[in-house]
C-alpha cells in the first residue's frame, strides 16, 4: 500500500477528511510505529499536530496499526501479488 492508499483507508475507517489524515500520516511517518515508547510519542504528536483528544489519538493509532499490519500480513501471504 502506498502513502495515498494508506491515507484513503485511514479516512474511510476514521471518518476524518483527507487533510486531517495527511496530518496524521505525517506524524506516523516520523516514528517507527512498532515500538512502545514511540506509541506514546505518536499519541502526543497526534494531539498537538492533528488537534485530537487523547482517546481519539489512541483510536487513530490503533486503526493505523491495523492497516499497516494487515498490509504486511497480506504481503507475506501473497508476495507476488500485484502491488496496485
Amino acid at each position: 500500500m502506498n502513502k495515498n492508499g494508506f491515507i484513503k483507508e485511514l479516512s474511510k475507517q476514521t471518518g476524518y477528511d483527507e487533510e486531517k489524515c495527511i496530518l496524521i500520516n505525517n506524524v506516523i511517518e516520523n516514528y517507527f510505529i512498532f515500538g512502545r515508547k514511540n506509541k506514546d510519542k505518536i499519541i502526543k504528536d497526534l494531539q498537538i499536530k492533528a488537534s485530537l483528544n487523547e482517546d481519539d489519538s489512541e483510536n487513530v493509532y490503533d486503526i493505523s496499526m491495523k492497516i499497516i499490519t494487515g498490509e504486511i500480513k497480506n504481503k507475506l501471504k501473497h508476495p507476488f501479488k500485484n502491488q496496485n
